[in-house]
């Protein structure tokens, strides 16, 4: 479960909900499917007409796929059980840190010289529950993803740490998505944004 698109609950997540209203005002219909992040990636590079969200743009991603627009900040933090907020520093120092595997969050430590990672194929609360019975000692992840799982956990004694890398959750498509479309679901993106809509969308997941 994420702030950003929810299999299961009662709102579908900001991204679910900002892509359904733009093909809605293009005349369209959507299907939303959920996938390890692995696979939802392979996915999008195989096929012509997915829509892949959220989607981090990196440098080694960046030809991979067609960015539509930026939707909400990313920022790297590590989350931690201990009194004392972790740093890139202090994480050097543990024993095991939680990552989702073949994300941003993943690559970055690994491009830091981490070799402490346990990376899981999925992002859920079960990052959280490590946390809780020490089974990792912190949890590499966007700060707003951290956030909102905390909050629908309910759990008080976990520390977010200060962010240490940060870029942006886009909207994007495969890399052979329709010319046509790609540009009118810009242009209604850029609209969605410019009306309030997406400012609407975000305030309800805070």
């Amino acid at each position: 479960m994420t702030p950003y698109s929810i299999e299961k609950g009662i709102q579908p997540g900001i991204f679910v909900e900002l892509v359904q209203e733009a093909m809605r005002r293009l005349g369209r219909t959507v299907k939303v499917e959920f996938y390890p992040w692995t696979r939802a990636q392979k996915i999008a590079e195989q096929q012509d007409n997915v829509i892949l969200f959220p989607l981090a743009r990196t440098a080694p991603r960046e030809d991979q796929y067609q960015w539509l627009m930026p939707v909400a900040p990313m920022e790297l933090v590590f989350v931690s059980a201990q009194d004392r907020p972790v740093d890139l520093m202090k994480a050097r120092k543990l024993g095991r840190i939680a990552v989702q595997k073949s994300t941003p969050a993943e690559a970055y430590l690994v491009e830091q010289g981490f070799t402490n990672l346990r990376a899981f194929p999925k992002a859920a609360s079960t990052n959280i529950k490590l946390l809780v019975r020490a089974r990792v000692d912190a949890w590499f992840t966007a700060k707003g993803f951290a956030q909102y799982l905390i909050k629908q956990t309910g759990e008080t004694n976990l520390q977010i740490g200060p962010v240490i890398d940060q870029s942006f959750f886009y909207v994007a498509a495969s890399r052979n998505f329709p010319e046509d479309l790609s540009w009118e679901l810009r242009r209604v993106l850029n609209k969605l944004a410019q009306d309030g809509t997406l400012s609407n969308i975000l305030s309800r997941y805070r």
